[in-house]
């Protein structure tokens, strides 16, 4: 029934598309009139209940609807944009006529600066709702049976100072891929040991060692070891040097040195650009196999999805629709003609994969995102590298917005103005997050009247309406791949660190320098963040804040309206700083191969110990090992071979030898086997590397394991214990080592106190 009613999918796409901007531009001006007509306090809360309960049904109904109504769920989409958007615009209407009024001048500065916070967050929400109102799927084309027909690729992997054990297993995943091996190359470029380098006496020595070990694992491989003369324009430079004196292919795909590919990931990429002429970009997804620094100190990556998963599971499916998805980096098959016709890489700014796709969608080309994770990466392990890399992604988005302007590129559209407006003006947010957190103290601790006094009344039908239809947008949008108020989370602990590095970027636009992230960090034991000073003081202004509230409730009661929601809004600052102290405690991360789950995947194997052979299951894997499950327990220290047929080789069947390192009973008669891999060749190396890393439907269904959709109240209840347990941590472990350094400190005046008492005065 509802098919009939619906128009069909190609008309609403051409309402859509970049000429239907101005569909969107009329129904905004016509929400806006809307939003302005007056109503009296009960129809407004009769009304604005009855959107809000209309949007819960609806994300209710995301999950519900089968892959075969997928058309009905994009209906389902823009409906909730509609009425989520009306009911925002009904609270900002409200919000500016009737809560902003001159008291003071420093009262009026903190009310337009919480306004103004919140207008920003309106744009973002409304933008990003555009954006993402009608993502698409895509699938891969076919190839022409001829390799010949196929296009020639340089796959370029730019390094740095990454550990060689790490370059190993991209280079070795990289020269395995499933595509004409002459169609192909490889190559190393090294910033890390190049002529500059080499002859710095400072840095000569691990420069030259860096420069032959390299060498010689190009030649071992089968890759082409490549370097420049300086270091000049960091990442960019390096690959511009490499495609100018080393490369001739038709296309380049680009990974970072911890990105270890697929072996499809050339055959479900190059047929875009076959089809489409124009076509100078195909990006694909950013995977990674071990948590962020926040997931594993909250210890939350095997419950909810990651954070870039968001981005890349979304987003970019949205910002594909508008031809604007745009270069991330790393995972990305580039056209070389159109690089060409730019001078390479773009290194103007120190994001130089955005600015290099905005620049060339500027120019009228088009891009693709396809949406299968075909690389494994890794994420900054301690949360000092993560600011690192957070800040030099913000530093380098508002660099674009100061120097690039999308509105000023001669050839976009409208439609891809406004998508790279929502992905540049976001990094932003740490301006609106610090007013957020401050906003309260404004009022309790120093009584600036930064909302005008209303009843409690006026938030019910106002106030709570428009949160929870910007949160229910968001859950409908996005909440397969993000929990409620995670993104706060995330926004609220890199705002402290990114303002300052922000700050200085609108300063000094061009000042910034390339900063490496860093990968591949072994942590032996737990420790406090050097970073964690602040969000003890946000926590200490929080409980100051909390008290001030109670007494101000006795002191001025006709305030309730603007005490109770100050003290609302510290409360939850004061969840966001306890999540935050929870991360600041590191812990330990000694694995230096992080396991990948295996469960869901269907791999065949068994152990050989001499003349016998066990079947088992393959529980997860790593380049280093394999834990298993067997029905014969197998005695540690045994050397085996681990007879497997690999899912990347078409099931062909390898044997790999290992070392039984852990043994264990678990259940049901089974034991609990743990493998340490001991390749004798680098055939048996190759077949590690493609069985732990060379399947991107592995990557795949453990991606999909961990999305899921939970409600509001589970989100926050979720994020609430983890901020009580995680925080009570990290003051146990403060507790513990003030106790032993005070026990250090006792144990070391003992001797002098004996010593002085036998003296006599």
């Amino acid at each position: 029934m509802l098919n009939r009613l619906l128009p069909s999918s190609t008309s609403l796409d051409k309402l859509l598309d970049r000429r239907g901007l101005l569909f969107w531009i009329a129904g905004l001006f016509t929400l806006l009139w809307l939003a302005h007509l007056p109503l009296t306090r009960d129809a407004q809360t009769v009304m604005a209940a009855t959107l809000v309960i209309t949007l819960f049904v609806i994300m209710l109904s995301m999950d519900r609807l089968e892959i075969a109504q997928a058309r009905q769920i994009k209906y389902l989409r823009l409906l909730a944009i509609l009425l989520a958007a009306f009911v925002s615009l009904r609270y900002f209407s409200w919000r500016i006529n009737y809560t902003i009024s001159y008291h003071d001048p420093l009262s009026l500065i903190g009310a337009f600066l919480l306004l103004g916070a919140e207008i920003y967050g309106l744009g973002i929400y409304l933008i990003g709702a555009y954006v993402n109102s009608w993502p698409i799927n895509r699938n891969p084309p076919p190839l022409p049976e001829d390799a010949d027909q196929l296009p020639t690729v340089d796959i370029l992997i730019p390094s740095y100072n990454e550990d060689p054990e790490l370059l190993e297993l991209t280079l070795l995943a990289a020269t395995q891929i499933d595509y004409p091996r002459h169609r192909f190359k490889v190559y190393l470029c090294d910033d890390g040991g190049t002529v500059q380098r080499r002859n710095t006496p400072a840095l000569s020595t691990a420069a030259w060692k860096r420069h032959h070990t390299l060498k010689a694992l190009c030649e071992k491989v089968g890759a082409i070891y490549v370097t420049r003369e300086r270091n000049e324009h960091a990442k960019a430079g390096n690959l511009n040097a490499a495609l100018r004196d080393h490369c001739d292919s038709e296309l380049v795909l680009i990974l970072d040195a911890d990105h270890i590919p697929t072996v499809d990931i050339l055959r479900n990429t190059v047929g875009f650009f076959l089809r489409d002429p124009k076509l100078f970009l195909v990006q694909t997804p950013h995977y990674f196999i071990n948590p962020d620094p926040l997931e594993r100190n909250l210890r939350t990556y095997e419950q909810m999805p990651s954070e870039n998963e968001m981005f890349y599971t979304v987003i970019q499916h949205g910002l594909d629709f508008w031809n604007a998805s745009f270069f991330c980096g790393s995972a990305a098959l580039l056209r070389r003609e159109y690089l060409d016709k730019i001078g390479g890489i773009a290194g103007e700014t120190i994001t130089e994969d955005a600015e290099t796709a905005m620049t060339l969608h500027g120019l009228g080309y088009n891009s693709v995102y396809y949406g299968k994770p075909m690389i494994a990466g890794l994420q900054p392990e301690t949360f000092s590298g993560f600011i690192v890399q957070r800040s030099r992604w913000a530093q380098g988005m508002v660099q674009i917005f100061l120097l690039k302007n999308p509105w000023a590129q001669p050839k976009m559209n409208i439609a891809q103005r406004v998508a790279y407006t929502s992905s540049v003006f976001f990094w932003f947010f740490p301006f609106a997050r610090m007013v957020f957190f401050i906003a309260p103290a404004l009022y309790l601790l120093f009584s600036l009247k930064i909302v005008d006094a209303f009843l409690p009344w006026d938030l019910v039908a106002y106030a709570l309406p428009h949160v929870l239809a910007a949160m229910i947008l968001s859950n409908i949008l996005y909440g397969r791949t993000r929990w409620p108020l995670i993104s706060e989370l995330y926004e609220t602990i890199q705002s402290v660190h990114a303002l300052p590095a922000i700050i200085n970027v609108l300063r000094h636009p061009r000042s910034p320098a390339f900063a490496v992230t860093p990968k591949g960090e072994r942590l032996e034991d737990n420790f406090i963040s050097q970073l964690a000073l602040p969000f003890y003081l946000m926590l200490l202004l929080d409980i100051v804040c909390l008290i001030a509230g109670a007494i101000r409730l006795v002191v001025v009661p006709e305030d309730i309206g603007v005490i109770t929601l100050t003290m609302v809004l510290t409360v939850v600052n004061m969840i966001f700083s306890m999540a935050a102290i929870g991360v600041m405690l590191e812990k330990s991360q000694k694995r230096a191969a992080y396991r990948i789950p295996a469960q869901l995947s269907d791999i065949a194997a068994s152990v050989r110990l001499d003349t016998q052979r066990a079947p088992v299951r393959i529980v997860d894997l790593s380049h280093a090992g394999a834990g298993l499950l067997s029905t014969q327990n197998l005695p540690k220290g045994e050397t085996v071979l681990l007879s497997v047929a690999i899912p990347a080789w078409k099931g062909r069947q390898v044997d790999i030898p290992a070392r039984i390192v852990r043994h264990k009973y678990a259940r049901n008669h089974r034991w609990e086997l743990g493998l340490l891999f001991e390749p004798e060749n680098i055939d048996q190396q190759r077949a590690i590397v493609a069985l732990v890393y060379g399947d991107s439907d592995l990557h795949q269904a453990n991606q999909n394991r961990r999305q899921r959709r939970i409600g509001l109240g589970e989100g926050f209840v979720f994020l609430m214990k983890t901020a009580i347990t995680r925080s009570g941590e990290n003051f146990l472990f403060l507790t513990r080592v003030f106790l032993h350094r005070l026990t250090q400190r006792a144990q070391s005046l003992i001797p002098f106190k004996i010593k002085n008492a036998r003296t006599p005065s």
